[in-house]
């Protein structure tokens, strides 16, 4: 397996500027538990655009003095209130929470199919 921390930087190095990535999908690119990609994060956010990291709820990451939503702005980032706005659907972050899955947020994947590949299936 690739460095994990190596894996992260690389796939937190193609969000372009403008755009946004959760920790989840950074984790679902890697093969990593998006708890796992957060710690990462963390201790690589030096060397990486840390602040289009996103948590599943759309809110920016608090560290580095809570600057992420500034960062974020000067990028042209939409946001409405405290949580990203996907500039496609207009849908606000908070994203709903789906029937099938009560304890986790709609993935980004629901929103647009097209840009997120689909779930790995398990055995």
């Amino acid at each position: 397996m690739e460095d994990p921390a190596a894996a992260v930087r690389a796939v937190a190095l193609t969000i372009p500027s403008g755009s946004v990535m959760t920790y989840g999908e950074i984790a679902f690119a890697t093969g990593l538990h998006p708890r796992q990609v957060g710690r990462i994060v963390g201790l690589i956010s030096e060397s990486i655009p840390w602040w289009r990291i996103l948590r599943a709820d759309g809110t920016p990451a608090t560290c580095h003095g809570g600057t992420a939503p500034a960062l974020l702005a000067k990028e042209h980032v939409p946001f409405r209130g405290t949580g990203w706005t996907c500039g496609r659907c207009a849908s606000t972050t908070p994203l709903p929470r789906t029937p099938r899955s009560p304890r986790s947020p709609r993935s980004p994947r629901s929103i647009h199919p097209e840009l997120h590949p689909p779930p790995r299936s398990r055995p």
